[in-house]
């Protein structure tokens, strides 16, 4: 016999060594979750389970999961909505933070993997511990609660021009809600048309003047002016010219990104356009890293939780990942200044236990039959 017969997945496979959180194809996603190590989930008296603590200090991924899961159905009950709609995923380099969030994020936004299996069920499936079930029934009885959707991205991959986070994010629940990803600018527009009662005109007057659907155009690299020909087609009278448009832009780069206020407003609007009901949850990675040294950044994304819980009142949830946990940060330190932003009952950290089970879980598991 040789040994690698004794383990009970294939250790010669490939294994990537990190994750990348723009991988979010169902291909990629599928090969993910299939190596996903859901830790913890230990009975009380179990001796695996003195190595975790609890939930909410440090606990197995199956308790930090169960944790928040937990946590945002119970703030979604106080009256008026949570006021503070966020969750701090904190864990040191390799603990599992960045998959927790991304598999979390995509699964709410109900991804579903190429041999037609929701996210959502090849996540639960991933936990084999004693007290799987206690996950599988916080999973469902938060989704029997809200029926969601997210953007899940990186703020080091997609942020422009040193942006803000919100501004970031604004962008990608544009695109996510089908406006026009090319320019913000005219995802701008497009949702100002929609509530002018404009939309349906404009997308008629498109198929006549380029001859194709606009959901074809917007993603064009000429997409801006594209839409500065319909608007000049629909109104010759104050856009005199095809380009009289995006002319007047020239320099403008922001649109509605320039106020906490203005992004929110917008999203608020973009969900009652497109998405009305549904649950949005933003989840961004690598957080501590770009707001630790910009007290700037950190400042727009205090003043970015607070908005959202005043205006939109549970309506849409913020999810950041860091390696730092806020409770052992200094007060007078960016991320340490980000603790009244991220409720305690909602903070999740993956300790570094995690790593030794995953490693062992992953590669050294033992056939049934060889234990």
């Amino acid at each position: 016999m040789l040994i690698r017969e004794l383990f009970a997945a294939d250790v010669t496979r490939d294994i990537p060594p990190v994750v990348y959180f723009h991988e979010q194809s169902p291909t990629k996603l599928q090969a993910e979750v299939s190596e996903y190590i859901i830790t913890g989930g230990y009975p009380e008296g179990d001796p695996r389970a003195k190595r975790y603590g609890t939930a909410g200090s440090t606990g197995g991924i199956h308790e930090q999961f169960v944790h928040l899961l937990q946590g945002i159905a119970k703030e979604r009950t106080k009256k008026g909505g949570p006021e503070l709609p966020a969750s701090w995923i904190s864990g040191f380099y390799g603990s599992g933070k960045s998959s927790f969030a991304k598999l979390v994020g995509l699964a709410l936004d109900g991804v579903v993997l190429p041999d037609g299996t929701p996210l959502e069920k090849a996540l639960l499936v991933r936990d084999d511990s004693p007290r799987r079930e206690e996950l599988v029934t916080a999973w469902e009885a938060l989704r029997a609660k809200v029926d969601p959707i997210a953007v899940v991205f990186d703020i080091g991959g997609v942020a422009r021009d040193n942006e803000h986070i919100h501004a970031a994010a604004l962008r990608q629940v544009q695109s996510r809600l089908g406006y026009c990803s090319k320019s913000n600018l005219v995802a701008e527009h497009e949702l100002k048309l929609q509530r002018d009662g404009e939309w349906d005109r404009f997308l008629h007057t498109a198929r006549e003047v380029l001859k194709k659907d606009w959901a074809e155009a917007k993603e064009e690299e000429q997409a801006d002016d594209h839409f500065s020909h319909v608007l000049h087609a629909m109104n010759p009278e104050r856009y005199r010219d095809p380009t009289s448009w995006i002319d007047s832009r020239a320099g403008s780069r922001t649109g509605a990104g320039t106020s906490v206020r203005e992004v929110v407003e917008a999203i608020d609007a973009m969900l009652s356009m497109n998405a009305e009901g549904k649950t949005l949850f933003i989840v961004v990675d690598e957080v501590s890293q770009y707001v630790h040294q910009d007290e700037g950044r950190m400042l727009k994304l205090q003043s970015f939780v607070s908005e959202l819980g005043q205006k939109l009142k549970g309506a849409v949830w913020l999810f950041a990942t860091g390696q730092q946990k806020l409770e052992d940060q200094a007060e007078l330190s960016n991320i340490g200044k980000l603790k009244d932003r991220f409720p305690a009952q909602l903070r999740v950290h993956l300790g570094t236990t995690n790593i030794r089970d995953v490693v062992h879980k992953r590669l050294l598991k033992k056939k049934p039959e060889m234990v």
